[in-house]
């Protein structure tokens, strides 16, 4: 899904909505906004106004992303120069995962008699 479209604070809101959602998920990290402060050592007032606004600082995005141990998904956020970017990748996992077809056979013309011998 692009984002071009939206504002910068509506992808700031989106990306604290997917962190709380994340958070409070029993199969996410499942903890309060106050285990995550005191994990993260934000404090509590950023955390609330980060969820609220999507408003924070990168050094307390980076401690939030540390504690919740989605931190790694930081490296593939900026490809390297000169590697190929996610659309790249995206079009090559697709043209692996088309079907090769066989070539048609000419079963239609061989249970006419038309291929076979003496036929």
């Amino acid at each position: 899904m692009s984002l071009q479209h939206l504002t910068n604070t509506e992808i700031s809101l989106r990306l604290a909505q997917a962190i709380h959602a994340w958070r409070v998920s029993p199969e996410g990290a499942g903890i309060s906004q106050v285990d995550l402060a005191k994990k993260s050592g934000i404090g509590l007032t950023p955390l609330k106004r980060f969820e609220k606004t999507g408003a924070i600082t990168l050094r307390n995005l980076v401690a939030l992303l540390r504690a919740l141990d989605l931190l790694d998904g930081l490296e593939t956020l900026i490809p390297e120069p000169g590697a190929p970017g996610p659309l790249a990748l995206l079009e090559a996992e697709r043209k692996k995962r088309q079907r090769v077809r066989a070539p048609r056979t000419t079963a239609k013309h061989a249970s006419a008699g038309e291929d076979a011998p003496g036929g």
